[in-house]
């Protein structure tokens, strides 16, 4: 009996759970699809994709340590696939702050009193931290270690990235309208006794 209860309060088994796995698994499997086969390159500094979905909805949905798994493991193995070759790893930051970012200011902040308002505003930050700053710096960072002999600063990347903008403004749609129709009805009854985790 004793046994029994320590399997039930143990946090790391009930995280680690069938279900969640298999959930963290498909937002992975279509994180690396929507970056890497139905993105589109536009310069060397600039992807447009819905990349970024699937992680917002992990965090989100599963909270922050999901949200981090799925970011870093789908940003790695989608660089493996997709042969770029050299994984630099500050270049992971902005699946990393759009994994964990708004699970903790969803729970922490608003106490889980969310609605479409407060979800636009967080999703529209979240992003606009992620991508077009600590992003756009680690893109910086990249070019001066491995293309010291090309102009990119910080300034003209982020001049060049403000096309994300509207990427940014469709993913906020979508997760918001995800967020909103199913969380309360399917996705938190499903994972209930394990949210706590």
């Amino acid at each position: 009996m004793p046994e029994n209860s320590v399997k039930k309060t143990n946090p790391v088994r009930k995280f680690f759970a069938p279900k969640r796995i298999c959930a963290m698994a498909m937002l992975i499997a279509l994180q690396i699809v929507l970056a890497r086969f139905l993105g589109w390159q536009i310069s060397e500094g600039l992807r447009i994709s819905f990349e970024s979905i699937p992680v917002l909805v992990a965090g989100m949905w599963l909270g922050p340590v999901a949200g981090l798994i799925v970011g870093v493991v789908s940003d790695f193995l989608g660089t493996v696939i997709s042969g770029y070759g050299f994984y630099f790893v500050p270049l992971a930051i902005t699946p990393i702050v759009n994994g964990v970012l708004p699970p903790l200011i969803f729970r922490y902040v608003l106490k889980d009193n969310v609605n479409v308002t407060k979800c636009v505003i967080v999703l529209v930050i979240t992003q606009l931290i992620a991508s077009m700053l600590l992003g756009t710096y680690a893109l910086t960072w990249y070019y001066k270690i491995f293309v010291p002999n090309k102009d990119n600063a910080f300034a003209i990347l982020f001049v060049a990235r403000l096309t994300k903008l509207a990427t940014i403004a469709a993913n906020t749609v979508i997760v918001t309208i995800l967020h909103m129709s199913m969380y309360k009805r399917v996705i938190r009854p499903m994972f209930a006794e394990r949210r706590k985790a």
